[in-house]
């Protein structure tokens, strides 16, 4: 397999490159203001296109990748309405895989998390994510990806992401509260409180390398796939079989 990097010069992107060749595939690095087009001209066969450059360009990726028929994983966070447009017309023609959180393990809880919410349907829910202090945006994307979880499995809640002064919790909300400090790489828990017990699922991130080990595998399942829209969950899916 081969594989096109953007973003290919950051942290994450180099993690990517560097997991790639361990494990055999030829990978390249492209940077967000590169034209990829023209990289993809050159070598579209068997290519698939891991984006994870940072949020501004996505679109221009996605077009790119349209035209030259090339599947595309998009691990940047922070995609406008413009991007997510672009990436479901996109996604008429080739295979497109979005993720917020390339982690194989952050999806296995939100599966795991939507049981949750199904099995205790009176349950309190609060999410609480932690990361090092320089991270940008908050709540994170993966907080946000499961409490999207528990919302779609109740069919409605409320997700609340601030609370101050008096804030009384209505039935059904969904808090998600965000912590910052030191060189924590990412840590996420969902908890789910009735009169008497509480279920907590977690997810810890030690290594960054496990993105890139999950942004490959999902570059891996969009080989050959169909046209549309995928989610990491269904990589998760298929390697459960």
């Amino acid at each position: 397999m081969r594989v096109v990097v953007v973003g290919g010069g950051g942290r994450l992107g180099q993690l990517i490159i560097a997991r790639a060749a361990l494990e055999g595939h030829e990978a390249t690095a492209v940077g967000r203001h590169d034209n990829l087009e023209q990289r993809l001209k050159r070598h579209s066969d068997d290519s698939v296109v891991v984006d994870v450059a940072t949020p501004g360009s996505t679109a221009q990726h996605v077009a790119s990748c349209l035209v030259q028929g090339v599947p595309l994983v998009i691990g940047t966070t922070g995609l406008s309405s413009a991007d997510q447009a672009a990436i479901d017309d996109a996604a008429r023609s080739i295979p497109v895989l979005v993720a917020a959180n390339l982690s194989p393990g952050a999806h296995l809880v939100a599966l795991l998390a939507t049981m949750a919410a199904k099995a205790m349907p009176d349950a309190d829910v609060e999410i609480v994510e932690v990361h090092h202090r320089k991270k940008k945006d908050a709540p994170s994307g993966t907080a946000l990806m499961l409490a999207k979880a528990v919302e779609q499995a109740r069919g409605s809640a409320r997700i609340v992401t601030a609370r101050e002064g008096v804030a009384l919790r209505e039935p059904g909300d969904i808090g998600v509260v965000a912590v910052r400090g030191g060189d924590v790489v990412g840590e996420h828990t969902v908890g789910f409180f009735v009169d008497g017990e509480r279920v907590e699922l977690v997810h810890k991130v030690s290594d960054r390398g496990i993105f890139a080990k999950g942004a490959l595998q999902a570059a891996r399942f969009l080989v050959g796939k169909a046209p549309g829209r995928y989610q990491m969950s269904e990589v998760l899916q298929a390697s459960l079989h």
